[in-house]
């Protein structure tokens, strides 16, 4: 932390999103914990990682992504850019004009133009460069380095030791409790309403992120086997008992994918998650055995197919995890709920399957 006489301060800061910083940040040093606000500090930082300003917008904190000959820095919905002593707001605009008595909108690139006056004293083709450009963080840092290194000047990229796209690998166990329900009404009636059972599974996944743009958002994609087994016993009393034993053996390769946010992480880090899911069955198999109980008779039936199963099934999932950091690896704990389209392909009969699971996540840190 910089305090208004220009003495830097070691100390902890809670680690917090941009939003809340733009508005003040909380300091932990020898006094105890404290609030300071734009008005209070010149600026704070984390190591190796982002800092913020107070001298360039009143009442707020701006997050620096570039010092030097033209410098770099973001606000609550904003970039801008300064140099020498002008600093300049990019932002693009939608204005609404009136065409042939239409009103209509259009974008108001007028950032375009203040980005490419700025840098033409030493890239040549900056109407060229500028005209391709995105109003996004990670193309206008690696231009206004660009434009540093043009002309020999001294600079600071702040987060440079933060990727701009990170993949995270892990492998994942997992303990599924799964569960079919069906109608088992008219000539299913030989089905039980519900089956359930619990299984192990093991996976690998791949999390794909931009820590330098936000650490809050990725996307994840994963991949698991499992083997499920469910088995009844239904009895149906009428002039005769009939005993109906039902088998389902399904091997599945399931395929999660998600948007995972990540809140803020202190000692341990929670999530969220959710997206789709999609079950491929390697191999599927049901079972029906009957007999019928009349008097001291029993009649036994030749084994049948249950119902036939769909090979595919897609559905959707959602869960929440706990991550925590050691010294070489991550670790994560999570569960999740999926809820699939019907698993039979049988005319006549509505066979739902829905899962709940616990998942070990392992990442190599």
């Amino acid at each position: 932390m910089i305090t208004l006489e220009n003495d830097t301060i070691q100390g902890q800061l809670d680690y917090r999103s941009n939003s809340k910083n733009y508005e003040s940040c909380i300091f932990k040093g020898e006094q105890g914990r404290t609030e300071y606000y734009p008005n209070q500090i010149l600026g704070f930082g984390y190591n190796n990682d982002k800092f913020f300003s107070a001298q360039r917008i009143k009442d707020s904190f701006v997050e620096v992504l570039v010092i030097g000959e033209i410098s770099l820095y973001r606000s609550r919905g904003k970039y801008h850019i300064m140099k020498d002593t002008s600093f300049f707001d990019l932002e693009s605009i939608i204005e609404k004009v009136e065409i042939n008595g239409k009103i209509g909108t259009k974008e108001n690139n007028r950032w375009r133009g203040i980005t490419s006056y700025l840098i033409s004293d030493c890239l040549s083709n900056s109407n060229s460069i500028v005209s391709k450009l995105s109003l996004d963080e990670k193309n206008l840092t690696r231009l206004i380095v660009k434009y540093n290194k043009c002309r020999g000047a001294e600079y600071t990229e702040y987060k440079i030791s933060k990727p701009w796209t990170k993949f995270d690998i892990g492998v994942t166990l997992g303990l599924s409790k799964s569960e079919i329900t069906t109608d088992g009404s008219g000539s299913f009636s030989y089905l039980d309403n519900s089956y359930n059972s619990i299984d192990p599974s093991i996976g690998v996944l791949i999390a794909i992120s931009s820590p330098r743009i936000t650490e809050k958002i990725a996307l994840q994609g994963e991949l698991h086997f499992l083997k499920s087994n469910y088995s009844s016993l239904v009895e149906l009393k009428g002039s005769s008992t009939q005993f109906h034993d039902t088998f389902i053996d399904l091997t599945t390769l399931s395929i999660p994918l998600s948007l995972k946010y990540s809140f803020p992480e202190k000692k341990c880090g929670i999530y969220l998650q959710g997206g789709i899911n999609y079950d491929h069955h390697l191999s599927s198999n049901t079972r029906l055995l009957s007999e019928q109980v009349s008097g001291n008779i029993v009649n036994t039936f030749p084994e049948t197919t249950a119902f036939e199963v769909n090979d595919n099934q897609i559905g959707y999932w959602g869960g929440i995890g706990i991550l925590k950091t050691y010294k070489k690896l991550k670790g994560s704990v999570t569960i999740r709920y999926f809820q699939m389209s019907a698993l039979n392909k049988t005319n006549g009969l509505t066979a739902n399957n829905n899962r709940i699971s616990l998942n070990l996540i392992l990442f190599k840190k």
